[in-house]
């Protein structure tokens, strides 16, 4: 781990990178969300048993800005469900991204127009395309409050989707001032996003696989 970090700190990864990449995630929501109800299906489903085999959120091209991204969302599914899509949490949290009832309703009814069953969780494409437009959502909230930001913009995003955005706002999105278990879930996750940049840099033959199919799917 300390060679790890050593490392990192003599190539540190531009945050104005994952900006990007979110804005464009951003994008690739929205447009979906005016394709209407004709959307709901997705373009493709994978079943996931490893940390990168499971289909990214179709995009129109695949460059680095996205598969920082896509990468992200890998972490997190790994974090929160080890990659198991029909885990149930503990609050009866659902699928890769162990997404609430709540939100899931909310999130999938800005999406399509129309709340998707909250069983269609379980499907991994549909869970991984709802939790990226939810993490989409959380990014445009950090953005209207950048000026009281006490963090990097990873961190915050991390804390947002493990204890909320209302809990990181009366934090004073100090990830710091938020619980242990939030703290460590996102350092967790920053350094298993880490790893996986690592391996994306490195060319690493089972993400650029990964990618080539995503790619494929999305021609």
């Amino acid at each position: 781990m300390d060679k790890w970090y050593t490392r990192k700190e003599t190539a540190i990864w531009s945050w104005v990178t994952l900006l990007g990449a979110i804005v464009l995630l951003t994008q690739v929501v929205l447009a979906g969300r005016t394709s209407g109800a004709e959307a709901v299906e997705p373009a493709f489903s994978v079943e996931r048993t490893a940390p990168l085999s499971a289909a990214p959120t179709p995009a129109r091209r695949i460059d680095h800005s996205v598969a920082v991204t896509e990468l992200l969302v890998d972490a997190i599914i790994q974090i929160e469900s080890a990659g198991n899509p029909r885990c149930v949490g503990s609050a009866g949290e659902r699928g890769l991204m162990q997404i609430k009832s709540g939100t899931w309703r909310q999130t999938s009814a800005s999406v399509f127009g129309k709340a998707v069953p909250f069983d269609r969780a379980f499907d991994p494409a549909m869970n991984r395309r709802i939790g990226s437009a939810y993490l989409s959502d959380l990014h445009r909230f950090l953005v209207k409050h950048r000026e009281q930001w006490k963090g990097d913009e990873r961190s915050l995003l991390l804390a947002a989707y493990n204890a909320g955005p209302n809990a990181l706002k009366r934090a004073g999105f100090n990830v710091t001032r938020l619980s242990s278990h939030t703290q460590s879930y996102v350092e967790r996750a920053s350094a298993l996003h880490d790893m996986y940049l690592a391996s994306l840099d490195k060319g690493d033959n089972g993400l650029q696989l990964t990618l080539a199919i995503h790619a494929r799917q999305d021609s």
